[in-house]
């Protein structure tokens, strides 16, 4: 049954984006401003929120919410699974994601993520890259928004050590002067890394206390680390955090 919820799930998915794709050139035409692109994507992005949860009866729970600041912060989250890229993106519409360059390539979602604006980064670019993206997030956050990321730089999966590409986020917390919300989540329990099997249930979002600006990059980088791969192990070994059968 879940195989076959599964493959009704990606079909609806190609579906639906080649409808909202319809919208790609009245937005080309009209020169699209980058909020008019993001309300579209939202659109976009709560109808897939929508089919994971009818088609797979997967839905979400979110804990912490209150230590989330209303205005701009870093959210940096683990990675399991490509559930947590749809489901941040819809739980913080504003936000800019950093994300890896090649996905703007993609075709129709690749023009929508260049106009989201994301955070779209060349991990080949080493120090140019790098510098790159603290200047976009910088803009991000003089406009008011978030900015979001997942600091392991690519899905895990459950049981693997949790690794994380220190540089980015270390760089983002030392530059912009704002707090880091250590996020952690179990998506993959539900949808692994490597299968397109992807089970019914309830994820967990945790947002932990945000770390305040101003720490030294010594001492951010372990407390980070381990606020979020405890919050992770802890998601994981709860009792209602079982895969539905």
């Amino acid at each position: 049954m879940h195989y076959l919820r599964s493959i009704l799930f990606c079909a609806a998915v190609v579906i639906w984006t080649i409808v909202v794709s319809l919208a790609v050139p009245f937005l080309w035409l009209s020169n699209a401003s980058s909020p008019t692109v993001r309300a579209v994507s939202q659109v976009w992005v709560k109808g897939i929120m929508f089919v994971f949860r009818v088609v797979l009866g997967l839905d979400y729970r979110e804990i912490g919410r209150s230590n989330v600041p209303d205005g701009p912060c870093i959210i940096a989250c683990n990675h399991q699974s490509l559930w947590e890229t749809a489901a941040l993106s819809m739980i913080f519409p504003d936000a800019s994601i950093v994300a890896k360059k090649e996905l703007g390539k993609a075709p129709i979602v690749g023009w929508f993520l260049q106009r989201y604006p994301m955070i779209l980064v060349d991990r080949e670019a080493g120090r140019q890259a790098l510098k790159q993206m603290v200047e976009e997030a910088k803009r991000a956050v003089a406009e008011g928004r978030k900015v979001l990321l997942f600091p392991q730089g690519t899905r895990q999966a459950v049981g693997e050590p949790m690794v994380f590409q220190a540089a980015g986020i270390s760089a983002l917390y030392t530059t912009l002067d704002v707090p880091v919300v250590p996020t952690a989540c179990n998506s993959g329990l539900f949808w692994g890394k490597k299968t397109l099997m992807i089970h019914s249930g309830t994820v967990t979002m945790s947002y932990l206390p945000p770390i305040a600006p101003g720490m030294n990059r010594k001492e951010f980088q372990p407390m980070l680390e381990r606020m979020i791969s405890e919050e992770s192990d802890r998601l994981l070994g709860e009792g209602e955090a079982k895969v539905a059968t």
